[in-house]
């Protein structure tokens, strides 16, 4: 279970058990009060055009889509995406879902905000995080707005570390999930080892996060025309601060 991960781990992750924890994971009243802080930040007009990249299961897409926005929803999951797309057809969601590896397919497009959420910015190394950011940034109309949530960021991780190299379990309904998180100081990623039991069944799942500091981050950003603004701890707007749990980055793209 403990072998090295490899940089394409997301292509395999997402399906099975591990995606239907994360589906029950996280109440509905706190991804409303999330979008609440999104909309509070990207300044858009009901019926404009939001990039959720990359989506999941599309928590934060379905409320968008249900408070009078228009979203393209990006993932490379085919058990997320399917079940996403049951979702728009039954709940007549105004959501464009799309199964796709977001470093080889083109982003079609002139939005006017994006998002990406849920420890989703570290999936890949530096040069192909240039590829996404690059991606992001071509896909937004001049002065839209970019919100990236992680709790991966440097200042964030290596404080706290001692805390996350514990094996740890959490329980979601009949699921049980066991982590084993490990630090690999040559490439500067945290990799995680997943145990996932549910009624007698297990499965098993790795994925690697590489570990960027703020500073490296904002001027990832800047290479594409992306002004940081604010960083915050959460979603009450409190400056981020060393050693805080999570960032909200929010950028503009130059006019």
């Amino acid at each position: 279970m403990k072998n090295k991960v490899s940089d394409n781990w997301y292509e395999h992750f997402f399906q099975g058990i591990n995606c239907e924890l994360w589906e029950n994971a996280i109440p509905i009243e706190v991804t409303r009060q999330e979008v609440d802080f999104l909309l509070s930040e990207l300044n858009l007009q009901k019926g404009q055009h939001i990039l959720d990249i990359p989506c999941g299961y599309g928590r934060h897409a379905i409320e968008f889509s249900t408070r009078g926005y228009n979203v393209t929803g990006i993932d490379i999951s085919e058990t997320f995406i399917n079940g996403l797309s049951s979702k728009i057809l039954s709940e007549k969601l105004n959501i464009k879902a799309i199964r796709a590896n977001i470093l080889h397919t083109e982003i079609n497009g002139n939005f006017s905000a994006a998002v990406c959420l849920g420890n989703s910015f570290g999936y890949f190394n530096l040069e192909r995080m240039k590829i996404f950011v690059g991606k992001v940034a071509s896909a937004l109309k001049p002065g839209s707005r970019f919100i990236i949530n992680s709790g991966m960021i440097a200042e964030s991780i290596l404080p706290n570390f001692l805390k996350y190299s514990i094996d740890k379990t959490y329980n979601v309904g009949k699921i049980k999930m066991e982590v084993t998180n490990t630090y690999d100081v040559d490439d500067s990623c945290m990799t995680s080892h997943l145990l996932f039991t549910k009624e007698g069944k297990n499965e098993e799942h790795s994925l690697k996060h590489y570990v960027f500091t703020l500073g490296e981050v904002k001027r990832l950003l800047t290479l594409f025309g992306l002004r940081t603004i604010s960083t915050y701890s959460s979603i009450s707007k409190v400056e981020y601060k060393l050693g805080d749990q999570q960032v909200y980055i929010v950028a503009e793209k130059y006019q």
